[in-house]
């Protein structure tokens, strides 16, 4: 109940109790509750007219503005575009910007949105990524998934969501280093390669950037040394899948030598969707590792600091995290099968 309907429905019930009372009495007791005296006699005619305290929908002043043919007007302006400024369009209807914001949201329930990042995809792997999931499902949909990833670290991340804010009384008064953020050219930076499952994360390969990962440093440091040790620990039961993406090193010849001879199962190049993150929860993973490792605004100091803060912040992550991620591979994998990719879906 609102302000305005809960005093109608006080005024009424304290005439109703005090019918042998005049209205000066009952404007009196409610203009000492800082009520103005119009308000109040409002109310009294309204009673005596015998209009009920619950107020109609659709009983108020008619729209001069925003009437049959000007909601249909605006609809026409905003619905499903972008670019639009409430700004000028309150100029062009000639009322206020908060006017026009809470017309689109109670009368046409027409929302901002915030735009969804997408990869930008051509025509062709648009086509092929419905196919190829297609082969996906029908080959690996009773197999556990296995996926591995690279990202970059920086000293600090002030892009992470919290980080790129503050709060501040008077900005004057706000310390520099709150305030601004210090952006180096070449901020130093580390690459971080990581493989994980329903059953956890293995072990992570850490260099400093600019040791670039060959199809040599892929196999010998992370799939000899880190994906087989984690195999043979989660999957002996030789029940899974390794998806990698389609990065040049990882169906380099030599790598895919050492995939057969050591009969890790893995998906095949021509089964493989180009440029299809929404199908491979380790793209979320990165984001809640990063969450971690730069929560609070923390930044490193140096390479090494970093290396240590990412492999303490990955024993944090709870296994019921991974697992929840990837039990939906499967999921999402049918989604794109049957509906295409993101973009092309009604």
């Amino acid at each position: 109940m609102t302000k305005q309907s809960d005093l109608r429905k006080r005024v009424y019930c304290y005439m109703e109790k005090n019918k042998d009372k005049t209205k000066k009495f009952i404007a009196d007791h409610f203009k000492s509750e800082g009520v103005s005296k119009s308000t109040i006699y409002s109310l009294l005619k309204r009673k005596e007219s015998g209009s009920d305290y619950i107020r109609r929908v659709g009983s108020g002043r008619p729209a001069k503005i925003f009437n049959e043919s000007g909601l249909l007007k605006l609809k026409r302006l905003v619905d499903h575009k972008d670019g639009i400024y409430q700004k000028k369009l309150a100029t062009k209807f000639k009322c206020s910007r908060q006017y026009v914001g809470k017309v689109l949201k109670k009368k046409l329930q027409i929302y901002l949105r915030k735009k969804m990042d997408i990869p930008d995809r051509t025509p062709q792997q648009q086509a092929e990524a419905k196919e190829k999931c297609s082969r996906l499902y029908r080959k690996y949909k009773n197999l556990e998934w296995l996926l591995d990833d690279e990202s970059y670290f920086t000293l600090s991340h002030a892009t992470i969501n919290n980080n790129d804010t503050f709060y501040t009384s008077d900005r004057n008064l706000t310390p520099a280093n709150v305030k601004y953020r210090p952006r180096k050219k070449y901020e130093p930076k580390c690459l971080v390669w990581v493989a994980i499952s329903s059953k956890g994360i293995s072990d992570p390969f850490i260099c400093q950037s600019g040791m670039a990962i060959n199809q040599y440093v892929y196999r010998d440091e992370c799939l000899k040394k880190k994906l087989l040790p984690f195999i043979e620990k989660y999957h002996s039961d030789k029940n899974y899948v390794f998806w990698p993406d389609l990065a040049s090193s990882h169906y380099a010849e030599t790598v895919l030598d050492y995939l057969i001879e050591n009969s890790i199962n893995h998906v095949d190049k021509v089964d493989n969707p180009a440029n299809l993150p929404e199908c491979r929860p380790i793209e979320d993973f990165w984001s809640i590792l990063k969450g971690k490792v730069y929560a609070n605004n923390w930044i490193a100091k140096d390479i090494p600091t970093l290396k240590k803060k990412i492999k303490k912040c990955l024993k944090e992550i709870e296994p019921s995290t991974i697992h929840n991620l990837m039990s939906g591979v499967v999921g999402r994998i049918d989604q794109v099968r049957r509906c295409g990719v993101i973009e092309n879906r009604k």
